[in-house]
C-alpha cells in the first residue's frame, strides 16, 4: 500500500516539476528575442532562431522532456521511499540476529504500515522463541532435579534394605529379637520406596489434563468428619489436638471423593510431621455465601515456614535443607494436593506466621445446593 502511495506521488510531482519547465521553457521561447538580446548585449551578436522552429528541434525537446520526466520519477521515489528502505535494512538485519541466535534485542516499531506490522509480528515471534526455549531450559533442568531427587530418594532406603539383608544373610546365628529388628527396618524402608514410587505416579496422574474427574457431589462437612476420624491414630501418636470448627450446614461442592481424598489425606499429613512441636492442629470449614464459596483451612502451630520459601512449598520435592534429614517423606504430597484441587476449579495458599502455617483451599460451592 505504501509502495503505491509512493508510486502515486512520485508522479504527481514529477507532473507538477514536467509543468513547470514547460512553463519556463515556453516563456524563454516567447521571449527568446528579447532575452537573446539581454544575453548577448556587450557582444553585439545576431542570434539566428530559424532552427528553435525547426520540427526536429520540438522532437529532440519531447524526448529530452521524455528522458528528465522519468529520471524524475524515480529521484523522487527514492527519495520517497528511502526511510522505509532504512526501516526494511533494519528489520533484515534484527532477523538476522535473532537467526544467529541474539533473542535479546527488539525490532524498533516506527509509525504504522505494513513493515511496522512485520516489525511486530517478528517481535512477537522473537518473544514467543525466547519463552519457548527459557521453557525447554527450565523444562531440562526440572528433568535433572526429578532425576537427581528420584535418584536420592530411592538409594537412602534401598541401601538401608541391602545392608540389613546382608546383615541377616551372612550372620546366621542372630537372636530371633535382632533379625525381627532387622526385618522390619527393611519392611519400613521398602514401604517408604513404594510410597516415593506411588508419589511420583500420582503427581503425574494428577497434572493437569492429565485424567478426568469422577462426576458427583462431595458434602465437604461429612466428608471432612470421615477424614479427621482416619487421622485420629495418627494423632494420638505424635500426641497431637485437632480442633475442629464446622459450618452447622452442609456444604455441596461439585467433585471427586476419592482424589479429594488424597488431596487433604496429605494436608493433614504435612500438618501432622510438620505440627507436631505445636501440640495442636485447626481445622476450619466455612462458606461465603455472597460469593458462593466454601473455605477449608488447615492450621498447624510447629516451626514457621521462612517467607522466601512460601512460594516453593508446592513444588516437587520440597521438603527443604532440615525436613530432607530429619522428617523424610517424598516432597510430592502438597504439589499432589494442589494438582487435584486445581482441578476441581478450587485454589489452595499458605500462609506461614506466628498464628501458625495455614493451609487455606477455596472451593465454588454447588450451584444447586450451595
Amino acid at each position: 500500500m505504501r509502495l503505491a502511495l509512493y508510486v502515486f506521488l512520485s508522479c504527481g510531482l514529477t507532473f507538477l516539476t514536467d509543468g513547470i519547465l514547460i512553463f519556463i521553457f515556453k516563456f524563454i521561447m516567447k521571449h527568446r528575442n528579447v532575452l537573446g538580446k539581454l544575453i548577448f548585449l556587450e557582444q553585439e551578436m545576431k542570434i539566428d532562431f530559424r532552427l528553435v522552429d525547426s520540427p526536429e528541434w520540438n522532437t529532440a525537446v519531447w524526448i529530452m522532456l521524455i528522458i528528465i520526466s522519468v529520471m524524475l520519477f524515480f529521484v523522487y521515489y527514492i527519495i520517497l521511499s528511502a526511510p522505509m528502505v532504512s526501516y526494511l535494512k533494519e528489520i533484515l538485519s534484527g532477523v538476522e540476529r535473532i537467526k544467529d541466535g541474539d533473542l535479546t534485542q527488539e525490532i524498533a516499531i516506527r509509525s504504522s504500515g505494513e513493515l511496522t506490522d512485520l516489525a511486530r509480528a517478528i517481535n512477537t515471534m522473537q518473544a514467543e522463541l525466547r519463552n519457548a526455549i527459557i521453557n525447554e531450559q527450565n523444562a531440562e533442568q526440572m528433568k535433572d532435579e526429578l532425576v537427581t531427587n528420584v535418584a536420592h530418594d530411592l538409594r537412602t532406603p534401598l541401601t538401608s534394605v541391602i545392608g540389613y539383608l546382608n546383615l541377616l544373610q551372612q550372620s546366621e546365628e542372630l537372636p530371633k529379637e535382632t533379625q525381627d529388628k532387622y526385618i522390619k527396618i527393611a519392611y519400613e524402608k521398602s514401604l517408604r520406596m513404594e510410597g516415593l514410587v506411588t508419589d511420583l505416579f500420582d503427581f503425574t496422574r494428577y497434572g493437569k489434563g492429565k485424567m478426568e474427574l469422577s462426576g458427583g457431589q462431595v458434602e465437604l462437612r461429612q466428608f471432612l468428619e470421615q477424614l479427621l476420624d482416619e487421622f485420629y491414630p495418627s494423632l494420638k501418636e505424635h500426641q497431637l489436638e485437632c480442633y475442629k470448627i464446622f459450618t452447622p450446614e452442609k456444604i455441596y461442592i461439585d467433585g471427586d471423593g476419592e482424589l479429594l481424598a488424597r488431596a487433604f489425606g496429605n494436608l493433614m499429613s504435612n500438618a501432622i510431621k510438620y505440627g507436631a512441636e505445636g501440640k495442636q492442629i485447626r481445622v476450619e470449614l466455612q462458606t461465603q455465601p455472597e460469593q458462593n464459596l466454601a473455605r477449608v483451612s488447615i492450621t498447624n502451630y510447629g516451626r514457621m515456614i521462612p517467607k522466601k520459601d512460601l512460594d516453593k512449598v508446592f513444588d516437587k520435592f520440597y521438603r527443604g535443607d532440615a525436613a530432607r534429614s530429619t522428617r523424610g517423606g517424598t516432597g510430592l504430597g502438597l504439589a499432589i494436593a494442589k494438582n487435584i484441587i486445581e482441578m476441581h476449579n478450587g485454589t489452595i495458599q499458605v500462609q506461614s506466621g506466628n498464628r501458625g502455617t495455614v493451609f487455606e483451599i477455596i472451593f465454588r460451592l454447588n450451584a444447586e445446593k450451595g
